[in-house]
């Protein structure tokens, strides 16, 4: 499906794009498609060849781990404006180190990796930009990563509750999950069932109130201290 004229010019905008020049741009969406996925469509396997790369434009994707029994853990969630699996095309072989599924329906725009790469190489400014968005999210799943190792479980589902907060948010206020608690589970590396226990435990220490996906902070220094 070629690429509409409302999404080029999304595209012009996007950090991938927007140092090109106008025939290397032009370029670039001759090699664009537009896919469209349902919820909870597989959009690639790991381990698939990665020819393409992607940019969301409607919907919601996730980026996943499969165990042999079934359990999932979920490295990213992808929502309109984002980019994924760019970083794969300067791999001398690349392959999809994840699966990716649709959480609800999608668009998104692919984009064949080898021919961006061949007009990288006429466009240093080009370059810069996307160095600059391969390090940041270098460093954020570093962090990530350290989170994961040093923090209890309890601390990383206090730290996630007090991040949907404003900092400067009188008590109580409420903040809502935007995703399932077997999704938020899975990102934050524990079993759903550890999930409820814990909302149950922070609930019953009077930090939180639950109702659905709805969460009341009620002190925030307990939350900061668990």
């Amino acid at each position: 499906m070629p690429v509409p004229a409302a999404v080029a010019t999304a595209l012009r905008a996007h950090h991938l794009f927007e140092s090109l020049g106008e025939e290397l741009f032009a370029r670039a969406l001759l090699r664009a498609e537009i896919v469209a996925l349902d919820a909870g469509q597989l959009l690639f396997q790991r381990g698939e060849r990665a020819a393409w790369f992607f940019v969301v434009l409607e919907g919601e994707i996730k980026l996943a781990l499969q165990s042999r029994t079934g359990e999932e853990k979920i490295v990213e969630r992808l929502l309109p404006g984002q980019s994924f699996a760019e970083a794969l095309m300067f791999i001398e072989v690349p392959v999809y180190p994840l699966a990716a599924f649709a959480v609800q329906q999608s668009r998104l725009v692919r984009i064949e990796a080898a021919g961006y790469v061949a007009m990288l190489r006429d466009s240093p400014d080009a370059c810069l930009r996307l160095l600059a968005d391969l390090s940041r999210r270098l460093h954020a799943r570093i962090r990530e990563i350290e989170e994961l190792t040093l923090e209890s479980a309890t601390r990383r589902v206090a730290r996630h509750l007090l991040e949907l907060a404003p900092l400067d948010a009188p008590v109580p206020v409420e903040v809502v999950l935007d995703e399932s608690r077997q999704m938020l589970a899975s990102r934050l590396a524990m079993k759903p069932e550890t999930l409820s226990r814990i909302l149950r435990s922070l609930s019953d220490l009077g930090a939180i109130r639950v109702e659905g996906r709805s969460i009341t902070l009620l002190d925030r220094p307990a939350l900061q201290a668990a």
